[in-house]
């Protein structure tokens, strides 16, 4: 029988066999489509053959050969038409196949043989050691420790430490600022007001001291603060008996702010 692809109508030639009398699945080898395929129709049953009479022979004349009348010639088969000799993909239904006959075999228990004496022993990885291990951790433990005391001997307690109010840490230092008494303050030619806050730090005890910041604060001829900011310390420690000079300045100050008051910065307890 022929077949034709519903997608690409490319045409094959396979036997009735090979479709069945139900019909199956079948794929083009073409394109890849898949459609069902029904079987064959059975062929109709041809009308009988009358007999067929030999031509009656046609009266010879006197004294000549009877004649035989030549049946006409059969009308000539059309020519089978050419279509591809294709194979044509049969969707087969895949059967499970069976397990291979070893897995159902019973594993075989290995035999412990002894070691050979020339062979080499099997590598062990050697044991911890805990004690060790927490000596390590000891040691790395007083060693931050150690780097953070002279952390905070060199920088200060940070800000954030400050506020949580350690004991020693938020009381105001022994040492003293002076102010001179004319500091720096005027008028910019482009209008803008310049402050110079400026003093120095005196440590008048016999021990070294940590400075903290120092907070500047403005005030008008009424005394109401206007403007303020936190100096930097310019050291971290002042060693015992020791001055230093302090300065900062300002832009952008309010025209009313005439007197500067300072003190340190320390968090409120």
């Amino acid at each position: 029988m022929i077949l034709a692809c519903p997608s690409c109508h490319t045409r094959y030639v396979v036997p009735d066999t090979a479709i069945g009398p139900t019909g199956r699945t079948v794929r083009c080898a073409n394109c890849r489509h898949s459609w069902f395929q029904e079987p064959a129709a059975p062929a109709a049953a041809a009308p009988p053959t009358p007999p067929t009479t030999p031509p009656a022979a046609e009266p010879a004349a006197a004294g000549s050969a009877p004649v035989v009348r030549e049946p006409d010639p059969a009308p000539a088969a059309p020519p089978p038409e050419m279509v591809p000799e294709r194979p044509v993909f049969v969707e087969e239904p895949v059967a499970a196949a069976p397990p291979p006959p070893e897995a159902f075999a019973a594993p075989e228990t290995p035999v412990m043989q002894p070691p050979a004496e020339d062979a080499p022993l099997p590598f062990r990885r050697p044991r911890r050691n805990p004690a060790r291990r927490w000596t390590l951790i000891a040691a790395s433990a007083a060693l931050l420790m150690l780097c953070a005391t002279g952390a905070l001997y060199w920088f200060g307690l940070p800000g954030w430490a400050q506020g949580l109010g350690i004991p020693g840490m938020t009381d105001e230092p022994d040492l003293v600022i002076e102010l001179p008494p004319n500091q720096d303050h005027r008028e910019l030619a482009d209008g803008t007001i310049y402050f110079a806050a400026s003093g120095v730090i005196i440590n008048p005890t016999d021990r070294e001291q940590r400075v903290p910041p120092i907070l500047a604060e403005l005030r008008d001829a009424q005394g109401t603060i206007v403007y303020s900011w936190t100096i930097k310390p310019p050291v971290r420690m002042l060693p015992p008996n020791e001055k230093v000079n302090f300065s900062e300045a300002k832009l952008d100050i309010p025209r009313r702010a005439t007197q500067l008051t300072v003190s340190w910065a320390l968090p409120k307890g």
